[in-house]
């Protein structure tokens, strides 16, 4: 195993951009590792205000703990005021910086690794002459410091126990095409480097992952595409309306819940069995069954959160904003087509809508979409083909192709502060950050779902198994046969 190279940053050189040279200088100098951010207050009273709500909602951090806290770039702010009132209450925090939405800044850190693999020249983004690489039969061992650096954190949770593992994330922009290929090397070796957190979480060294919002301008810019100028909406009211929703209590949200007809049929499903049909006006048309299984309120609180007597479950994955209702289907149960009509950003681009999946004996058998690459995308994101083409072997072929196994069909958009601009249409799944879409749209998962009883594991041997949600709308029709 390589050794651990940390770099110690503050917030200021990350936002200033200066992070990046220092990275490549030390990237280039066989020195590749990850970035520590120097916690530091944000000074926004709304959003301190609004950690202090999300922390007191899950209910299990103690004086004691040890925080993780694996912050995306958008949510560089939350991430440290997180940090403070960890530290304000006793616990320690390491703050770490993900870069897998960095796309040019991970393109230009892996030019400073790998050598040309041929003499062609493509322009770069500044008019240079650069080297074209060629990402998708790079050795990824050159990266065994990435891979060496969270080991070290998880080693270290392994070990003091009482540990916390916190996202902050906030939407990014869409990646480069050209970008793409650097991108997918990396994503793959961070995947790999922290496929043992499900295992950990599941055993309870984990006491709770938390991936909360940081909304930012780029919500409100795609909210407002395609909406009367009168209905617009501005950072200062997303904001608003963000962490309103957050501060809804899990016992307004039970209650909310167990008004909706389909969540009762779905608990009516798991006590006693029968297959449940689900369908909407865009042609979605799909049976699953539940028999068993814990019905799960998502709530934003740590602990027992499953509903109408169904099977106990113990959430330890919580979300900020929260508000669905989800369940892991008996995973070769489910058979149909689901269309979605909003698109699907994801770190190799956009799927574009429409796109549709199509599944048999709960496994993705074909899937459509309207252009080439959204189909590539989509491909990969359901276990069919990888995107650079290339075939995998052993436990990574494994691990790829469990995408295709359905893991969760959740029922969502009910969050009280929320649901009425839903129904007026001015709020939709149009965001491309899943945290936030998923909380606006019915939506199903494929992949991993042993973290809420499935099946399905987190990883297979060394490589993690991904759960990718895919959101559509709320206008549903549930029926229990």
């Amino acid at each position: 195993m390589a050794e651990a190279h940390f770099m110690r940053m503050t917030r200021q050189e990350i936002e200033d951009g200066s992070w990046l040279e220092q990275a490549r200088a030390a990237w280039s100098n066989d020195r590749v590792g990850l970035i520590l951010i120097e916690p530091e207050p944000s000074g926004d009273t709304e959003l301190r205000q609004a950690v202090e709500t999300m922390l007191d909602s899950n209910g299990s951090y103690q004086a004691g703990d040890h925080a993780v806290i694996h912050s995306r770039p958008a949510a560089l702010a939350l991430a440290c005021e997180t940090a403070q009132l960890l530290q304000e209450r006793g616990i320690s925090v390491k703050i770490v910086f993900g870069m897998t939405t960095l796309a040019r800044g991970i393109h230009t850190l892996l030019r400073a690794v790998y050598a040309p693999s041929s003499s062609s020249k493509q322009l770069d983004s500044g008019g240079q002459h650069a080297a074209t690489y060629d990402f998708p039969t790079a050795d990824p061992r050159r990266l065994d410091g990435i891979v060496a650096c969270y080991r070290a954190l998880l080693h270290a949770i392994e070990e003091e126990g009482r540990a916390h593992w916190i996202v902050p994330i906030g939407t990014s922009p869409d990646p480069d095409t050209a970008d793409v290929p650097a991108l997918d090397l990396f994503t793959k070796v961070a995947s790999r480097a922290l496929a043992p957190i499900g295992l950990m979480r599941n055993s309870g060294q984990i006491r709770s992952h938390d991936i909360w919002l940081n909304p930012n301008q780029l919500d409100v810019d795609r909210l407002n595409k395609g909406l009367p100028a009168e209905q617009h909406w501005t950072l200062a009211e997303w904001r608003s309306l963000i962490f309103r929703s957050m501060a809804v209590s899990a016992e307004q949200l039970h209650k909310l819940a167990m008004g909706i007809e389909g969540v009762r049929l779905t608990i009516k499903a798991s006590l006693g069995g029968g297959t449940l049909r689900y369908q909407r006006d865009d042609g979605t048309d799909f049976t699953y069954r539940v028999a068993g299984r814990p019905i799960i309120l998502d709530c934003g609180r740590v602990g027992e959160n499953s509903l109408g007597g169904t099977a106990p479950f113990s959430s330890a994955i919580t979300n900020q904003p929260t508000t669905e209702v989800f369940v892991g289907p008996i995973e070769d149960s489910m058979n149909g087509r689901i269309i979605f009509d909003v698109p699907e950003r994801t770190v190799h681009g956009v799927i574009r809508a429409p796109y549709r999946i199509e599944i048999s004996a709960g496994k993705v058998t074909s899937v459509d979409a309207p252009d080439d690459e959204s189909r590539r995308i989509l491909r990969n994101y359901t276990g069919l083909e990888t995107y650079d083409g290339i075939a995998l072997s052993g436990d990574e072929a494994t691990a790829f192709t469990t995408r295709r196994i359905i893991a969760e069909m959740a029922i969502a958009g009910f969050n009280p502060v929320m649901l009425p601009e839903i129904q007026s249409g001015r709020l939709r799944p149009v965001t491309g950050l899943v945290l936030t879409d998923e909380k606006l749209g019915d939506h199903q998962a494929f992949g991993a779902n042993d973290q809420f009883n499935g099946n399905t594991p987190s990883s297979c041997g060394d490589h993690r198994v991904e759960h990718t949600d895919f959101v559509g709308g709320i206008k549903r029709k549930l029926t229990l046969e």
